[in-house]
């Protein structure tokens, strides 16, 4: 078995490679990738920006628990659009799943601005959630097709920087949208630029490849079942679970953690750009070193530098430049640990198998996601304060660590199967 864990009997090409992997990468494609990652981030934070307002908005009668809550759905919907990806990507195509996808998510984000309770609010976000579902793992494994073999961790990267940018774009537009047009304004808008982007990237989503075909049956749940992939596909869901509680944790709570923190607003949307920003040019740099490193060691230690910046911004130690580096690290090190998760499960499976492991890592771990809004409001509604809400997703982050290394043994054992 080679150094990236294929086994020695895969089935190879004419050309000696290992079957629907490509000698060049069609950046192209990889583009057109992050362009879509960039709405689905700009979307993703529209909620973690809003709640203050929306628990200043006494009529909605939404409070801490409550925005815990409602921001879970979005994470929920994406649990259930993620498990159903490989099906209806086999069925749609891959193109139409992301058009299909990006539409229903950017109508459920601009309808959230005629919500007259947090209940509606709520459904409105599960709607959305599920296309988002939809979208992420079509769009990472077509990704993944469209690369060849050793610039895999950089192209997994560079598409999943996309949400970090988008939460970029998300947080400058709440800071300026926010204090013109209330909350609504900025779900209204959420909307707007994902209809913008989707017209800019329509032309190009033809350029996607499509699901490699099989025998019959090929690409099912069915095939990720079967010995010496299953432990693949548990690591791969419990290692997402982890690492996305930490991410989105963070990113729901971190503006309203600093306003209990004392800061001003503008301040607390200034962390959170931070947080986005570190998230987004570290983990490029991340990636780099992950081709001379592997993706398991620099994911590794991803988590570590996660829950050291989560703990030390948890301890408010220091004058307040060092809690906006502590931000910026933490941006590396959290998106760089699912990033490079996302990596070793594409890694894992053959290409036809890949949207159908991604979205079942991504939808079912994504329960991380759910549970990480509902874990921050329960802790602060029991007044146990912000720090333990940062505290508890640091344990996460290092769980992420231990479970990253795992993927050594796992690996070698799919290689011995195939």
């Amino acid at each position: 078995m080679d150094s990236r864990g294929r086994g020695t009997a895969a089935v190879e090409t004419a050309a000696g490679r290992p079957a629907g992997e490509r000698a060049t990468t069609d950046w192209r494609v990889v583009v057109t990738c992050t362009a879509i990652m960039i709405v689905e981030g700009y979307d993703l934070l529209l909620f973690s920006n809003a709640i203050p307002a929306l628990i200043a908005d006494e009529p909605l009668g939404v409070d801490r628990a409550g925005a815990g809550t409602i921001g879970s759905m979005a994470f929920l919907g994406m649990l259930l659009g993620g498990v159903f990806a490989g099906a209806v990507s086999r069925r749609l195509g891959t193109a139409s799943t992301v058009f299909t996808g990006i539409i229903g998510f950017t109508l459920a984000t601009a309808a959230v601005a005629l919500a007259g309770s947090g209940v509606q609010i709520g459904v409105l976000r599960l709607v959305a959630g599920a296309f988002l579902g939809l979208v992420l793992p079509a769009a990472l494994s077509a990704a993944r097709r469209a690369t060849a073999d050793g610039d895999g961790s950089m192209t997994i990267t560079l598409v999943m920087s996309g949400i970090a940018i988008g939460a970029v774009v998300s947080t400058l537009t709440a800071q300026w949208v926010l204090g013109i047009g209330g909350w609504r304004t900025l779900f209204l808008a959420g909307g707007i630029v994902g209809l913008l982007l989707l017209a800019l990237t329509a032309p190009a989503l033809r350029r996607m490849p499509r699901e490699p075909r099989g025998p019959a049956g090929s690409g099912t749940l069915r095939e990720l079942l079967v010995r010496g992939r299953r432990g693949m596909l548990l690591l791969g869901i419990a290692t997402t679970f982890v690492d996305l509680l930490t991410w989105y944790g963070v990113s729901t709570w971190l503006t309203q953690l600093m306003r209990d923190f004392d800061l001003p607003m503008d301040s607390a949307l200034q962390l959170m750009l931070t947080l986005n920003i570190g998230a987004v040019v570290g983990s490029i740099g991340a990636a780099m070193l992950a081709r001379r490193w592997g993706s398991r060691l620099v994911a590794a230690l991803a988590g570590v530098l996660a829950a050291g910046s989560l703990l030390l911004i948890a301890g408010r130690i220091g004058p307040a430049w060092l809690t906006t580096i502590a931000a910026a690290l933490l941006g590396v090190g959290a998106i760089t640990a699912q990033n490079l998760a996302n990596d070793l499960v594409a890694d894992a499976f053959p290409a036809r198998l890949r949207t159908t492991a991604l979205g079942m890592t991504l939808g079912l771990g994504r329960i991380g996601a759910v549970a990480a809004p509902i874990l921050g409001g329960q802790i602060l509604a029991a007044g146990l304060g912000p720090a333990r809400v940062l505290e508890s997703f640091a344990a996460a982050a290092l769980l992420g660590s231990l479970l990253a290394l795992a993927f050594t043994d796992a690996r070698r054992a799919r290689g011995r199967a195939s």
